[in-house]
């Protein structure tokens, strides 16, 4: 019989190296969890704060610039008055002047341009109608013209002090439309105002189970 033919392999030993896994205790658990909530509360809170006192500046620069609007149209209705009323008394005085038909009719339609509610018109040629007004009266012949060019020189007054403050008007509406538009974009403080909330309930609930 032929024996059975054995060959003896080495065993080979394969180590596994194993990573030292660290059981936490569970007051340390507890405690961790509610370093976390701290930590995201404290840094919650900051962002809040500098962003609701940002607010609250806007909310003052808001009011500021509606009550600044309501004056300033206010006033400009009382330029626009005060204009119409001094063109009116210079075209009342100029009938009272023995002046040339086509002398009368020209400075007639000149106190109608300079006292016009015409918006288009810029203060650069507002004032080129004044002037010419101004030439056109005392060229004319006849008459003391002092009372009549005195209404001429109030209504232009008016105008300058009215277009002065349509110009504001038109800055500070945009300006409070602009504002305005940052305050309805502004969602953040409002977001963390619930985030804070739910941390400050997470991190009553851990601490009572310390």
């Amino acid at each position: 019989m032929c024996r059975p033919f054995f060959k003896v392999l080495p065993i080979q030993v394969i180590a596994v190296q194993t990573e030292e896994i660290r059981i936490f205790e569970r007051n340390e658990l507890i405690s961790a969890v509610v370093e976390k909530h701290e930590r995201l509360i404290a840094e919650y809170q900051a962002e809040y704060d500098a962003l609701t006192t940002t607010s609250t500046t806007l909310d003052t620069e808001i009011e500021d610039l509606k009550k600044r609007i309501e004056e300033n149209e206010e006033k400009t209705g009382v330029f626009d008055e005060k204009k119409h009323h001094s063109g009116h008394e210079a075209v009342e005085e100029l009938k009272k002047m023995e002046l040339k038909q086509i002398d009368a009719e020209k400075i007639k339609a000149g106190i109608s341009a300079l006292t016009s509610s015409k918006i288009s018109d810029s203060a650069e040629e507002r004032k080129a109608v004044y002037e010419t007004l101004r030439s056109d009266i005392n060229n004319a012949e006849g008459g003391d013209k002092s009372v009549l060019l005195s209404k001429i020189e109030a209504a232009y007054q008016a105008y300058t002090e009215e277009h002065t403050l349509k110009e504001a008007l038109d800055a500070d509406k945009a300006l409070l439309a602009q504002k305005q538009g940052e305050v309805s974009e502004d969602k953040r403080a409002g977001w963390l105002a619930v985030r804070i909330g739910s941390h400050k309930e997470s991190l009553e609930y851990w601490k009572g189970m310390k």
